[in-house]
């Protein structure tokens, strides 16, 4: 098979899948005199989750605000449908939340009316189209997701192993109703490293293309088991938007391992039509400029937060080159280790700094999936410890300041409960 095949250079741009605005950069200093982008949202919409293992319930609640007060959801909150923890998605303008039931395979769409009453308003079936209930998504914009799965094949020749072929199953869905458009099954193209692709995610839109994370691992055909690897080159692929078709790998030479995140999102577009994207372990922050890697660009998160290697499952882009991101200590653990300590940075990716915030210390943030700009300009994120209160933290995108927050409503918790986050 001819490999179509693209080696990127580096280059690490946050963007927002549903920015507009040009913004301009600036010198980093205390305080950045450039306008920073607003939300539009009527609600925000906090979702808790139950059951840190295995399949857990999840709930939500909207707000009109979310400054003072008490949130809680002990006898209170819309429990949304899901087999594991729902992926939720809210749209820009806070009228509809959109999931899909993990395990379930089921789309639904709601009318947020405000604290516990949500009125559903569609439910779609992807599960014949995609193969199987457990396919992933994104919600795009205001018009259109797309949800995604992997097929793989293990290749044999006279009864010896070559190779496993994957398949990608995209399927390109129209959130007015819905309704199911575009799809396409493509063969993802062998690379030289004899790892295949069986993970992609968080797809981002730029010029007529979909760019997508993905995640490569090998096999052992002695053991008949899978090789768990983040040594290979950091990789995305790329199929024409809307059609899904003609697809390319891109292969970054300054980053390695997963950039298909978990649960958040990880590719952003910037004002000026960049693309970064977040690798996982080690946190790392690469550019697409051109349709290629910008090897000339790179944020380790690791030595801008001084740390021996740090960890990330996504990251969130508020605008001017400003982004929030969860973090862990990958030198202690996994982050799905609840010893694991965790963090949130602010990320400037056009003076490539980043800086710890004073967050609780003991957080566990390996399901946390959202945060939002909301309409003071501020950003918006539900962080509480596991099992005990915590506080609505609005982070102030001008500031440089590890104290650059104001905590809002209180968090109400419980035993094995968590925050997914604002949407």
């Amino acid at each position: 098979m001819k490999t179509n095949l693209i080696s990127i250079s580096k280059s690490l741009l946050l963007t927002t899948a549903f920015a507009s605005t040009l913004f301009i950069s600036c010198e980093s200093n205390d305080t950045i005199e450039d306008k920073t982008p607003t939300g539009t949202q009527e609600f925000y919409n906090v979702a808790f989750g139950v059951g840190s293992t295995g399949n857990s319930a999840t709930f939500v609640q909207a707000f009109p605000e979310l400054k003072e007060g008490s949130i809680s959801f002990k006898g209170k909150g819309f429990e949304v449908p899901s087999v594991r923890t729902a992926r939720i998605y809210g749209t820009p303008s806070g009228k509809f939340l959109y999931n899909l039931s993990y395990g379930g395979g089921i789309l639904y769409k709601y009318e947020i009316n405000g604290a516990s009453n949500y009125t559903q308003l569609e439910e779609t079936s992807v599960q014949v189209a995609m193969g199987t209930a457990y396919p992933r998504w994104k919600v795009l914009n205001e018009d259109d997701a797309l949800v995604h799965a992997i097929n793989t094949e293990k290749i044999y020749k006279d009864d010896v192993y070559t190779h496993t072929d994957a398949k990608a199953i995209l399927q390109r869905i129209e959130l007015a109703d819905l309704s199911l458009a575009e799809k396409e099954e493509v063969a993802i193209p062998q690379t030289a490293d004899g790892l295949h692709i069986w993970r992609i995610d968080n797809p981002t839109i730029q010029n007529g293309k979909a760019y997508y994370g993905v995640a490569k691992r090998g096999y052992d055909p002695n053991t008949d088991e899978n090789i768990r690897t983040d040594e290979y080159k950091a990789t995305t692929l790329v199929v024409d938007y809307p059609s899904l078709k003609n697809p390319i790998l891109l292969e970054s030479e300054v980053a390695k391992g997963s950039t298909y995140g978990y649960r958040a999102p990880v590719y952003h577009v910037d004002e000026k039509g960049d693309i970064y994207h977040l690798t996982s372990n080690p946190a790392k922050l690469v550019r697409i400029k051109n349709g290629n890697y910008d090897d000339t660009y790179q944020l380790d998160l690791s030595t801008a937060l001084g740390m021996t290697q740090v960890g990330a499952n996504g990251w969130y882009y508020v605008g001017n080159g400003i982004a929030y991101a969860p973090y862990y200590d990958a030198s202690i653990g996994s982050g799905s280790d609840k010893t694991t300590p965790w963090g949130v940075t602010r990320i400037d990716l056009y003076n490539n700094t980043a800086v710890k915030l004073n967050v609780p210390s003991n957080l566990w943030m390996w399901y946390y999936q959202s945060g939002v700009l909301g309409k003071d300009g501020k950003f918006h994120m539900a962080i509480a410890p596991l099992g005990e209160k915590g506080n609505i933290y609005s982070f102030d995108p001008k500031s440089t300041s590890p104290d650059g927050y104001t905590k809002g409503a209180e968090l109400d918790n419980g035993a094995d409960s968590f925050y997914i986050g604002i949407y």
